[in-house]
């Protein structure tokens, strides 16, 4: 299963809102990210935010890297 269906799952929404949900939270690590202030419980929290466990981290991390 998908980021995107694990989102739609965890926060009962459909797709598009599940894609707009998880570009917030890139958008919104960027920011922290551009600012110098991207700290290792920002990923925790994006992933808290849409009802992600953990292991997606890297997942963020690699988002970032790009």
């Amino acid at each position: 299963m998908g980021i995107i269906d694990r989102i739609c799952n965890t926060c009962s929404c459909d797709k598009k809102q599940a894609e707009e949900y998880l570009e917030d939270e890139l958008r919104h690590l960027r920011d922290m990210q551009n600012l110098g202030d991207l700290r290792d419980r920002d990923f925790e929290d994006a992933c808290s935010n849409l009802g992600l466990e953990s292991d997606y981290i890297m997942y963020f991390v690699t988002q970032l890297a790009c």
